[in-house]
């Protein structure tokens, strides 16, 4: 049998080897770019976010575990549903939109603690046990079986632990393969993807319920330039020429819908879930 953490590990690093790749608080760290985020991902993600949401059942009273918050995407309907929500995010950029959208809303049951997962200390960074442990495409910690375990020790004797992660390549990983090797000279190297986790999980004795669910990639956008703004961070474009190799994939792939454009795919992701074990 392979070790199944090993080959997360390995294939994380690949990725992160990627020439001109950035991700968490080095892409979501500056507060403009994050606001921009939380307005698209508000659109674009409804469906599945109230997936998660149905996953989760929360009642008035309970308390998430919210890892890898983001702007709140989960963390805001979830205090609005009642629930005492601790969000853990690395990006300050993130928090800002994050507490910036609780205090216009008169939320006051959102705990913000900055900081990777895997850095976080329990006894003294989060106040657990939690009737929910979540992780919501914020999966990127090397040692991914460390990181489950910690999650399934927050959780309350009677909690549960949800993971979402992709099962093959979303959108944006298919614009990043087609595109990479243009603009940096090095080809994309994918994240690892659910078939490790679930292995790793497995390997644990958490033998998790898993769901494949279809994403809808969808993506609008306005203008073409729109398109290229929105990729250009995330794909490391600094020149004229690269936003030109940008524009031309934009031109060729966008289509015409509800009087705008789209960039339409469909991937499968992962929702993973468990009883608290041990």
């Amino acid at each position: 049998m392979p070790d199944w953490n090993e080959v997360w590990r390995r294939r994380l690093a690949l990725n992160r080897s990627t020439p001109a790749f950035r991700e968490g608080v080095e892409l979501w760290s500056d507060r403009e770019r994050a606001r921009r985020y939380a307005t698209r991902l508000a659109s674009d993600h409804a469906r599945r976010v109230a997936e998660t949401l149905s996953d989760l059942d929360v009642a008035p009273g309970d308390r998430v575990l919210d890892i890898g918050s983001g702007p709140g995407t989960l963390a805001l309907p979830l205090a609005r549903a009642g629930a005492l929500v601790t969000a853990v995010e690395p990006a300050e950029g993130m928090l800002a939109e994050l507490r910036a959208a609780a205090e216009q809303e008169g939320i006051t049951t959102i705990t913000t603690v900055r900081g990777l997962w895997e850095e976080i200390d329990p006894a003294c960074d989060i106040a657990p046990p939690y009737d929910r442990v979540v992780a919501s495409f914020s999966l990127t910690m090397p040692d991914i079986r460390s990181a489950a375990a910690a999650m399934n020790a927050a959780a309350s004797e009677s909690g549960s632990v949800h993971l979402y992660w992709f099962a093959d390549e979303p959108l944006w990983e298919r614009i990043y393969l087609a595109l990479w090797e243009d603009l940096h000279g090095a080809p994309y190297h994918p994240r690892p993807k659910a078939d490790c986790l679930f292995n790793v999980l497995y390997g644990m004795g958490i033998y998790a319920d898993v769901r494949m669910r279809p994403m809808g990639d969808t993506v609008a956008f306005t203008t073409v330039e729109d398109a290229v703004d929105h990729f250009t961070p995330r794909m490391g474009v600094t020149t004229l020429q690269q936003r030109e190799i940008l524009r031309d994939y934009f031109r060729e792939h966008l289509i015409r819908q509800d009087g705008g454009l789209a960039l339409p795919g469909r991937s499968i992701y992962a929702a993973i879930r468990w009883q608290k074990q041990g």
